[in-house]
């Protein structure tokens, strides 16, 4: 029981930085191909990705750990630009 509630608070961390991620790309009218790339994903691994977000399984690739990185810097690196073009407050 103890493992499940683990990948379910995993599963919600992920899916709620993804989702912080994809706001400020919104934010900042970056196309869905340009956030990809941003995360340095696949077509294929950015439509597993996106599934997840939409309460899919999470992917095996890239592995988590890795994402959360990935998502992590791009999200403060669009967040920086986005605050000195004035798109935030």
């Amino acid at each position: 029981m103890l493992q499940n509630l683990t990948w379910c608070a995993t599963d919600n961390l992920a899916r709620s930085q993804f989702q912080v991620f994809s706001q400020i790309g919104e934010e900042m009218r970056l196309s869905e191909d340009d956030r990809r790339r941003v995360l340095l994903l696949s077509e294929r691994e950015w439509a597993d990705w996106s599934d997840f977000l939409q309460d899919g399984p999470l992917p095996a690739q890239p592995q988590l750990p890795v994402m959360l990185q990935r998502l992590g810097n791009a999200s403060h690196r669009l967040a920086v630009i986005a605050e000195q073009q004035g798109m935030r407050s």
